[in-house]
């Protein structure tokens, strides 16, 4: 099997403080969080991880939270066409989750098979109150995916034949799944929002990279937590079983081989294997 080429693609930014995801620990400290897909390349596909927010879920420039954000369709398309590339080069879409971030563009890719957790399927259509509180999931994405016309629901771990490896790690949702891809450089974790940020698995680092490449420093956690949980952990002891399971799976257990769902150093360092 040919190995694989990762590529971050920026989607687009919400910003904050760092407290809204460790709450009372650098309250001082804003981040600009980006919305992030991945492009995968091996020769002969290109496929996609995440297509990010929709354009109706950012209202007067705000978006989650009523947090400043900006992003929308015309983001993908732009970033896949930095790539050189248009939705119809695009052989195959996995979605870590279908969060409103994670899943705003699904009709730019309606004819494209389509891969997702049976369970995050189940949670999209039976969302617990607080993730209708919060508008968690876009009210427009259980009408988007069903309008998509060649989907795969996968129950549990799967193992493509290209040589991704696709696991279920629920916690924040129920159907939750991280994807494990092959490089020439090791075995990199795609983590959706499991975790969101490096420090969620790495809870002792003491800096952070922001979008503009300059350098923060943040509060380590306390060294008894072996994982920082943030405040969009829905089952704590799925997400602990599911952190001790990502744990395992990259090349080495260092940063390097974790792309989280939202660290702006993914999108700074782009191209990963």
């Amino acid at each position: 099997m040919k190995p694989w080429k990762i590529t971050s693609l920026y989607y687009g930014e919400i910003t904050g403080a760092k407290s809204f995801i460790t709450p009372g620990i650098d309250s001082d400290v804003t981040i600009a969080s980006p919305y992030i897909g991945f492009l995968l390349q091996n020769g002969e596909e290109n496929i996609l991880v995440d297509n990010g927010i929709h354009e109706s879920n950012i209202v007067d420039g705000k978006a989650w939270g009523g947090l400043p954000a900006k992003g929308g369709n015309r983001y993908v398309l732009d970033a896949l066409a930095k790539e050189g590339l248009k939705p119809s080069d695009i052989h195959k879409v996995l979605y870590t989750h279908l969060h409103n971030d994670h899943a705003g563009g699904a009709l730019l890719f309606k004819d494209t098979p389509s891969y997702f957790q049976l369970d995050e399927y189940k949670n999209l259509q039976n969302q617990l109150p607080s993730q209708k509180i919060r508008s968690d999931y876009d009210p427009r994405t259980p009408g988007d995916v069903a309008q998509l016309s060649d989907v795969y629901l996968i129950d549990g771990d799967f193992f493509m034949p290209n040589g991704l490896e696709l696991y279920k790690t629920p916690g924040h949702t129920l159907g939750s799944m991280v994807i494990v891809v092959p490089t020439e450089k090791g075995r990199y974790v795609i983590t959706g929002d499991m975790p969101h940020y490096s420090y969620s698995l790495f809870p002792l680092l003491d800096e952070m990279q922001l979008l503009d490449g300059s350098r923060t420093a943040i509060t380590p956690m306390p060294q008894y937590l072996p994982f920082m949980f943030n405040t969009v952990i829905y089952d704590h002891w799925a997400a602990f079983a599911s952190f001790n399971r990502i744990k395992a799976l990259a090349e080495k257990f260092e940063p390097e081989y974790f792309l989280t769902g939202h660290d702006p150093w993914v999108i700074v360092r782009h191209t990963f294997g």
